[in-house]
Parts: structure tokens; sequence; C-alpha cells
């Protein structure tokens, strides 16, 4: 299994190599996009906050990339009149000029239009095109295309159903959960996604606390711990059984992010990868996890788990792990932090600490 790092600017890819990259993926729009187009998205996220600037700092990337696969996002989930034509082309401007090794798609009326330009093979199946069964599978497999991003929300057993063969497979590992499933969601986040501003009730029972707790959860815990890593969503725990399932590539999220969060990400990853290809099982890969990282009172209680249910059959407790309690602190003091872009919901996240809890969290 590769990590796929995320990048805007090609300074950033000998630190992501160095940190243990195989591939990167970034998010471009064509020239003159903003003029034809106004503020319509092209690959979901920001341009400005988000978007390699230009084409030349892209032919830099690939470049300095040294022969690993250099993806662009194309994957806003819908386009306005007269874009998909414009975006075809590009695409293949991108593959044919620029380097790209493939392009992350979304919308499927550019997918069928890509395919119709004989793109098909280089066409990635973004996680917004939501893709969590068989039948799915199977229809993006007979257009052709090369992988399919499953989205962050499904589990192993939904993954083990899905990943038929003939496909390439990639799931996310690491950062940014989402209240909702991202390719159904009907907010477009171009005025602030609803699911950011949800509060519980000022007297909150049980059920808006364990809520809370979540939602602080997918949203990297506001904070990081001591030792510079970010406290979000983090799948890595379940790499044995992915690898087993097939799984070729682990999503590390955060183009917007700064340099530091995604080499850190990417070198948390890395030490996954390395205790699982030793022969590691989730245990032995949880706890270096863990002595990396830090916050094992988090793990404890698979509060972090994209995939909780690698832990079916049971969750004892990482080395150094206090026991969780109802109102036990978590390790850090939850903050301002940039919005979460996954998917999820609290019954598949087992939740121990408080709402009150978290308002009496220390800093890391």
């Amino acid at each position: 299994m590769k990590i796929l790092a995320p990048l805007r600017h090609s300074d950033e890819v000998d630190a992501l190599a160095a940190a243990g990259a195989g591939e990167f993926y970034c998010g471009i729009a064509p020239p003159g996009w903003e003029q034809a187009f106004g503020s319509a998205a092209v690959h979901r996220r920001s341009a400005r906050s988000a978007g390699v600037p230009d084409l030349a700092d892209l032919r830099r990337i690939v470049a300095r990339a040294g022969g690993r696969p250099v993806f662009a996002a194309l994957n806003a989930p819908s386009y306005p009149a007269g874009a998909i034509a414009r975006l075809v082309e590009f695409g293949r401007a991108l593959v044919a000029d620029e380097g790209i090794a493939a392009l992350i798609v979304a919308e499927l009326e550019l997918v069928l239009a890509l395919r119709e330009a004989g793109l098909a093979s280089r066409v990635h199946v973004s996680s917004l095109a939501t893709c969590r069964n068989p039948g799915a599978a199977a229809f993006f497999r007979d257009l052709g295309v090369a992988r399919v991003i499953l989205p962050r929300h499904v589990t192993l057993a939904e993954i083990e159903a899905t990943a038929i063969p003939g496909l390439e497979w990639e799931v996310f590992a690491l950062n940014d959960g989402c209240t909702f499933e991202e390719g159904t969601c009907s907010t477009t986040h171009a005025f602030r996604p609803y699911c950011l501003d949800d509060r519980v009730a000022e007297a909150p029972n049980r059920v808006d606390e364990r809520y809370a707790f979540w939602r602080w959860t997918l949203d990297n815990c506001g904070s990081q711990t001591s030792r510079g890593y970010t406290l979000g969503p983090c799948g890595l725990c379940a790499l044995p059984r992915l690898a087993a399932l097939g799984v070729a590539s682990l999503k590390v999220v955060g183009r917007e992010a700064p340099l530091t969060r995604k080499v850190a990400s990417v070198r948390l990853a890395a030490v996954a990868v390395a205790a699982a290809a030793r022969g590691g099982t989730r245990e032995h890969v949880r706890d270096a996890v863990v002595a990396e990282r830090g916050a094992p009172e988090l793990c404890a209680g698979a509060h972090l788990c994209y995939y909780p249910d690698v832990w079916a059959d049971g969750l004892p407790a990482p080395r150094g792990a206090r026991a969780p309690a109802a109102a036990s602190a978590p390790p850090c003091r939850p903050a301002a932090t940039e919005a979460g872009h996954g998917a999820g919901g609290p019954s598949a996240r087992p939740v121990a600490l408080s709402a009150s809890a978290l308002r009496r969290g220390r800093p890391c």
C-alpha cells in the first residue's frame, strides 16, 4: 500500500516524499475558469486555499515527484452549463502534456465524457461519487476507470463486499471527518455548511453529549498533540485488514493544511505501514501509532476510528492508556480549527467522554 499525500505547491513535494509519500494529489483549475464560470468549484475545495497556483507550478510538482504518480482532482459534485467540455479538454492536456497520472472525478457526466474521450483508464472515481456496494463498483469497472476512492464512513465489511476484482481501491487513512455523507450531502460548502453550525442544547442530555464529542473528534479535536500530530479521524489500525482486502492507496486528507501537518500525517502513516509490513497485527500497528503520536486515551475508546469495526471482537487498551471514564478529560482542549470534510455517524464510534469534560479539557 502506498501513502497518498495532499499538496498545493511544488515546495511541499520534497518534504512529503521524505516523510514517506508514494503518491501525490492536488487540485488545479483550468486557465480562465473564473472568468468563464465565476466561483463555481473545479475540485471541491477552495481554489485559493487548496489549489495549485498555476500550470507552471504543477509541472514543477511532477518533476520533483521523481516518478511518484501525481493525481489532479477535478471532483466538484456538479458543474455549470458548458463546463464539462472545458474540463475534458483540460483533463486531456493534464494527462498528455503535464505528466498527470490520473484525474480524480466525482460528477458522473464528467466521468462519462472522459470515457468518451478515451481517458477512462486515467480516471480515479472520487469518494464524492459514493461508491459503497459491489453493484456501483461493477458499474464503474465497466466504464473502464482505474481506481475507486471509497467514502470515509464505509465499514471494513462493506469494503470487503465492495472491493471487487478489476479495480484499484483507495481508502481514507487520516484526518478530517464529516457529519454527513459527503457525496450525498445537500450543502455545497459555498455558504458555510450548516453541519458546522449545528449545536447541542443549552442543557444537553446524554445523546447531545455523545453527539458533541463525536463532532469534536471529526473536526480533528480542534488541536494536536504536544508532538505535533493532528488528533483527527484515523484508520491506521485497520491496515493489516485493508491490505488483505487489496487496498492499494491510503489517503491522507488536507490539501489546504499547513505543510507541517501534512508532513506529520504522512510520517505517522509511514510508521503504521512499516509496522504492518513487518507482519504486525492491528494491536501492533495501534501501539506503534500511539507511541509516535501520543494521546492513547482516544485510541482506548476507538474515538478516532474511521473503521471501528476492526475492533468488533473487543477493544484492548493501547500501552500507556488510562481506562476511559465518563467524565475524564480528553488529552487536548478543543479550539477553533478548519472544517472537516468526511462522513460518518454517532452510532459508528463508541463514546465514553462527555461534552462537559470537553469544556474542562487541558491544552496539549
